[in-house]
């Protein structure tokens, strides 16, 4: 009877060391990739990229410039308002 209590407590010991360990790896890790994002330490920060076949237009905020489809109404990545397209007239000459 009290050899089996023991073994009860030695497993429930030997369980919350395995999980207090496990959290504690899992912090460190959430910590480390955190410090990475807002460092800028790998050197890029998550930016969509734009769609193949498509123009792109860039975001008109200063700390954003992510690529975004040509005909966007806002960025994919900060939400601001992308300036509407200009029509530019051309005037085309003959060349001879």
């Amino acid at each position: 009877m009290i050899e089996s209590i023991f073994i009860f407590i030695a497993v429930i010991a030997i369980t919350a060391l395995i999980f207090g360990g496990w959290l504690v790896v899992t912090i460190i890790r959430g910590i480390i990739r955190l410090a990475m994002y807002l460092f800028d330490i790998d050197g890029q920060r998550a930016r969509p990229m734009p769609l193949p076949g498509q123009n792109s237009a860039t975001c008109p905020q200063a700390n954003c410039r992510a690529p975004n489809p040509a005909g966007a109404a806002f960025c994919r990545r900060c939400g601001r308002q992308m300036p509407r397209a200009q029509r530019v007239t051309v005037r085309r000459a003959a060349m001879w």
